[in-house]
């Protein structure tokens, strides 16, 4: 990671107008770059390293340079004519990053959304979260944060004064595996909820339903009771899809779940039955 940690700037992929599942009504969801952890089922591939890094797509690339002997192609991503070769990540400050929010605020306003921080992993850049959210409510807009939460928190109380809503990811309940396989502990997640919802934060359980890693029922269960033990009282099942699929070779990442299948419609109508006898209300996909 990173140690250059800025209340001021983080280097952004991307800004999503028209999200409808990332917080409730119309939002527009700025994608941070960064993460620590290895998920292998990142839809994001793009969002994994903190630095900004090339993409290539080859499928758009028209040979407009040489390239003897399979060399790579010399042309700089800026003077890409068709847009195979970007630059995946740009350097946004607080005020950059808002004026270009501000421009959907009638949607916001007409549909009771709002500007969503998403990532990689939005925590590793906490003072800029908290500052853009800080001047994102200034100017009356609904905040949200997508993250696991498995970080250590710099200022829980700052944070929870400006972000009104957590979206906090539930992912694979043993710690051990957990930690193994996605570098993520479960243990720091939990303590970071629950002294958040101590000082009054809103959480949002996010459930990723990814067959082979999540779907297990015992998991689900696991899930469940932590959920119900926190005090958290919303589920959003999350089913697995390929979205992210051809990013991966864009930036040069292996992928390893070509051939996985989503889960069928009877799997996850058997998870939504476990989350909902024990109490909790379910939203497939989010909103």
């Amino acid at each position: 990671m990173s140690s250059k940690l800025s209340a001021s700037s983080a280097i952004v992929t991307n800004v999503q107008r028209y999200s409808l599942h990332d917080g409730g009504g119309i939002r527009t969801v700025a994608f941070l770059k960064g993460c620590p952890f290895t998920c292998p089922w990142c839809c994001n591939p793009e969002n994994l390293s903190f630095e900004p890094e090339l993409s290539l797509k080859e499928n758009l690339c028209i040979h407009c340079s040489p390239r003897p002997n399979g060399a790579l192609c010399t042309t700089p991503a800026e003077l890409c004519p068709t847009r195979a070769k970007e630059i995946m990540g740009t350097k946004r400050d607080v005020n950059d990053l808002l004026e270009e929010v501000l421009r959907d605020r009638i949607f916001f306003e007409e549909s009771g959304g709002g500007v969503t921080l998403s990532g990689g992993e939005a925590l590793a850049r906490e003072p800029f979260v908290q500052a853009f959210f800080a001047a994102a409510k200034a100017q009356g807009l609904h905040t949200a944060l997508e993250t696991t939460l498995a970080l250590p928190l710099r200022d829980a109380k700052a944070l929870v004064e400006v972000v009104d809503s957590f979206l906090v990811d539930f992912k694979i309940a043993n710690r051990d595996t957990s930690k193994k396989l996605l570098g993520l502990d479960p243990d720091v997640r939990d303590a970071n909820i629950r002294t958040i919802l101590s000082i009054g934060a809103s959480v949002i359980a996010r459930m990723p339903i990814v067959p082979g890693f999540t779907d297990g029922l015992d998991n689900v269960r696991a899930h469940a009771a932590k959920l119900c033990e926190l005090g958290i009282v919303r589920a959003d099942v999350l089913p697995f899809h390929q979205l992210g699929e051809n990013k991966y070779s864009y930036v040069g990442r292996p992928y390893t779940l070509h051939d996985l299948k989503p889960p069928s419609d009877e799997q996850i109508a058997k998870i939504v039955a476990i989350l909902e006898k024990a109490g909790l209300s379910v939203v497939i996909d989010g909103e």
